[in-house]
C-alpha cells in the first residue's frame, strides 16, 4: 500500500505537497505557493513549474533569473525527503519540478481503485443546494434540436454541481397557459381530433401549424381563441379541463424524449399553479413596499407598479427606465412573474404550491408537479438557482435579477445565474414552431437517425451479434452523439449538427470516447485473474503511462474547475461544458497511446499486473466522466 494518504482529489494532493516545499524554500506563505504553481505547456519542461521568482523579484526588487536560481538550490535538498518530487530544473526566471513516475502511480491508481464509482466526486460544496429550470418547452410541439441543448446544458450542469457536492433540484416550467395552448384547445375543441399512432407532441406540432393559418386569416377565430383563452384560468370551464387533458399528454410525451437521452426531472411548475397559488399576490405586495416600485399617477403607465432602474448603474441611461411589472388591470408582465417565481425559487416567498405525482420515471424516481388538488411538499431552502435560457434573454434575465436587488435581496440577486446558450442548427436549418420548421428535424427524428447511422457501424464491426445486441449498442451510441456534439462547444458558441461529426469512431465524439471503455473492458476481460493489490504499480514509469496517469488524477479538479469557474458574464453566466468533454476525449487519447505502445496481455507478469491496474483505473475515470456528461456506457461495440 502506498504510504500516503491522498485525499478525494490526487492532483490537489500533488499541488499542495509541491506548494509546501516551496513555501520553505522560497520562505512564501502556503496560498501564495499554490497561486503561482503551474501546469507547464510542454511535459518535457516539468510536470508542475512554479512562477514565484516573478512576484518575488516585483518585492524585493531583484532580478527574477538570480532569485529561481537560489530558490532552486534550497529545493533539491528539500525534495530528498519528499519522495512526489524527482528534481527540479531551472529556465531562467521558471523553475520547474518533474514527479516522480511510479510515487504518481502508486498514489493516483489505487485511489481511483478505492474511490471506484466515486472517484470524480468531492465535498467541497457539500451543504450547498441548487435548484435549476430547463428545458421549459412549451406544451404545444415536440422538441427541436435547439430545445434539445438546452436539456443537455441543464442536465449536464446539474451532474457536475452534485459531483462537486451539491444537492441539486431540478425543475421543468410547463406554460400551459396562453396563445399557443389557447389556440390547440380552441382546435381540439372545434374538431375533436385524434393523433391516431402519432406521437402526442408531434401531434400538436402539426396541428399547431394549421391553427395559426387560420389564426392569421380569420377575425372570427381570433376572436374564438381569445374567448378560450381567457377560460384557461376558470378551472372548471370546459376550456380548462381540455388544457389540462392536453397539456398532460404533450408534457409525457416530450418526457419520452427526455427519458432517451437520459433525462430526469424533480418537479413541474405548472403556469396555471402559479396563477391560482397567490405567488402572484404575495410578490406585488412585497414589491410594493419598496421605494423604487410604485404605481404612477399619471402618464401612460398610470395604474402600473412599475420599477425605476434608475439607480443601478447598468440601467441609469435608459429612456424608459420605468419597468412595468404588473398592469394596470392587474396582468403580470413577463418580468413580474419571473420576478414572483424567482423569489419563490430561493424561499423569499413562502411556497404557496400544492404537489402530486405527474408520472414514475424510467429511472425509478418520481416527478413530481403543482396542482390545485396536491398536497405540501417541503423543497427546502437553495443557496443558487440557475436558469437554462437562450442568450437572446440576457436582458430579460439581468432586468429580474435587478428588481431582485431593488427589494434588498442583494445575495439572492448574486446568487441567481442564467446560463445563457446559442442556439444549434442542423445542416443550416432553422427551426419554428409557427411555421412548422422543425418538421423532420426534431429532436425524437435527430435521435432516429443517429442511431440508424450508429447501427450501420455496429453491423460492420459485429456481424455475428444478434440484433438486441445491436440495436442496443446503436441506440447507447446515438444518444451519446447526440449530447455529446451539444456539450463539446462552449455554450456561447453556435452549433451546426453535423452527423459526420456527431458520429466520428476515430475522433472528437462520444463514440470514440465510449469504444474506448469498450477497449479497456475487452483488455481486462481476456486477462487471467492477478491481484491488485500485488501490483508493483511503481513500475508505471513509461512516457505514455505516466501521461495517462497524470490526466487521470486531474479528474476531480476538473470537475470542481467548472464550478469555481460559474462567473457572470453581462450575457449570461458561463458554463465549461466543453472543458469537461475536452477533458474526456484528452483521456481516450492517451488511453489509445498507452495501448498501442505499452502491451498489457503479452508482458511480463509483473508489468502485466501493473498496467491491470492502470487499465482499471482509467476505466474507472472514463466511466464516471461520461457519467457527468450523460453519455451512456457502452462495454462492447
Amino acid at each position: 500500500m502506498a504510504t500516503d494518504n491522498p485525499a478525494e482529489n490526487p492532483w490537489n494532493y500533488v499541488m499542495d505537497r509541491v506548494a509546501g516545499i516551496l513555501t520553505k524554500s522560497a520562505s512564501v506563505d502556503l496560498v501564495t505557493a499554490l497561486e503561482n504553481l503551474e501546469i507547464p505547456p510542454d511535459s518535457k519542461l516539468g510536470d508542475v513549474a512554479t512562477t514565484i521568482s516573478f512576484r518575488l523579484a516585483k518585492e524585493r526588487k531583484e532580478n527574477p533569473t538570480k532569485i529561481a536560481t537560489d530558490i532552486s538550490k534550497k529545493l533539491e535538498k528539500a525534495i530528498k525527503r519528499e519522495p512526489l518530487v524527482e528534481r527540479v530544473d531551472v529556465k531562467g526566471p521558471y523553475i520547474n519540478l518533474f514527479l516522480s513516475r511510479g510515487h504518481l502511480a502508486d498514489i493516483v491508481i489505487r485511489e481511483v481503485i478505492r474511490s471506484n464509482e466515486d472517484y470524480g466526486k468531492s465535498d467541497e460544496f457539500k451543504g450547498q443546494r441548487a435548484l435549476m429550470e430547463y428545458p421549459a418547452v412549451n406544451p404545444s410541439k415536440p422538441w427541436h434540436i435547439g430545445h434539445t441543448r438546452n436539456a443537455v446544458l441543464g442536465d449536464t450542469l446539474g451532474n457536475v454541481l452534485e459531483a462537486a457536492g451539491y444537492d441539486v433540484i431540478r425543475t421543468d416550467y410547463i406554460n400551459n397557459l396562453g396563445l399557443q395552448i389557447a389556440q390547440l384547445v380552441w382546435k381540439l375543441m372545434k374538431d375533436k381530433s385524434s393523433p391516431g399512432d402519432e406521437k402526442y407532441d408531434h401531434y400538436l406540432g402539426h396541428l399547431y401549424v394549421e391553427v395559426q393559418d387560420a389564426f392569421e386569416k380569420d377575425q372570427k377565430v381570433q376572436s374564438e381563441i381569445r374567448a378560450v383563452s381567457r377560460g384557461l384560468e376558470v378551472l372548471e370551464s370546459e376550456a380548462a379541463k381540455t388544457s389540462e387533458n392536453m397539456v398532460t399528454e404533450c408534457v409525457k410525451a416530450q418526457n419520452q424524449t427526455a427519458y432517451r437521452l437520459g433525462i430526469y426531472h424533480d418537479y413541474q411548475i405548472w403556469e396555471s399553479a402559479i396563477a391560482h397559488s397567490g405567488l402572484l399576490e404575495k410578490a406585488r405586495k412585497m414589491m410594493l413596499e419598496c421605494e423604487s416600485i410604485f404605481t404612477p399617477e399619471n402618464g401612460e403607465k398610470v395604474g402600473c407598479i412599475v420599477a425605476d432602474l434608475r439607480t443601478i448603474e447598468e440601467f441609469k441611461d435608459m429612456k424608459d427606465p420605468l419597468k412595468v411589472l404588473f398592469r394596470s388591470d392587474g396582468t403580470r408582465t413577463y418580468t413580474g412573474a419571473d420576478v414572483a417565481t424567482q423569489m419563490w425559487k430561493f424561499g423569499i416567498i413562502e411556497d404557496p404550491f400544492l404537489y402530486k405525482e405527474f408520472e414514475c420515471q424510467p429511472n425509478g424516481e418520481s416527478v413530481y408537479r403543482t396542482a390545485v388538488d396536491g398536497s405540501e411538499r417541503d423543497l427546502g431552502i437553495v443557496n443558487l438557482v440557475f436558469n437554462i435560457i437562450g442568450s437572446e434573454q440576457a436582458q430579460p434575465q439581468r432586468l429580474v435579477y435587478t428588481v431582485l436587488r431593488l427589494l434588498g435581496y442583494n445575495e439572492q440577486s448574486d446568487n441567481s445565474h442564467h446560463i445563457a446558450y446559442e442556439f444549434v442548427g442542423l445542416e443550416d436549418e432553422d427551426f419554428s414552431g409557427r411555421e412548422g420548421t422543425w418538421i423532420g428535424y426534431s429532436c425524437d427524428e435527430v435521435l432516429d437517425k443517429a442511431e440508424a447511422l450508429a447501427r450501420e457501424e455496429v453491423d460492420k464491426r459485429n456481424p455475428e451479434e444478434s440484433d438486441d445486441f445491436k440495436n442496443e449498442v446503436a441506440a447507447k451510441v446515438g444518444t451519446g452523439a447526440v449530447r455529446y456534439l451539444l456539450l463539446k462547444s462552449s455554450p456561447d458558441r453556435k452549433i451546426t449538427f453535423r452527423w459526420d461529426d456527431a458520429l466520428d469512431f476515430n475522433g472528437d465524439a462520444a463514440p470514440y470516447l465510449q469504444y474506448s471503455i469498450a477497449r479497456a473492458q475487452r483488455i481486462l476481460e481476456k486477462a487471467e485473474q492477478v491481484s491488485g493489490s500485488e501490483a508493483d504499480l511503481k513500475l508505471l514509469a513509461a512516457e505514455a503511462e505516466f501521461a495517462l496517469i497524470k490526466a487521470i488524477a486531474r479528474f476531480p479538479e476538473e470537475i470542481l474547475e467548472v464550478v469555481r469557474g460559474l462567473k457572470k458574464e453581462t450575457w449570461g453566466t458561463g458554463f465549461s461544458s466543453n472543458k469537461i468533454a475536452s477533458y474526456a476525449y484528452e483521456l481516450a487519447t492517451l488511453f489509445s497511446r498507452f495501448y498501442d505502445s505499452c502491451p498489457v496481455l503479452k508482458a511480463e507478469a509483473d508489468f502485466k499486473a501493473a498496467r491491470l491496474e492502470l487499465v482499471k483505473a482509467f476505466r474507472t475515470t472514463m466511466v464516471n466522466c461520461l457519467g457527468i456528461l450523460g453519455i451512456p456506457v457502452v462495454e462492447r461495440m
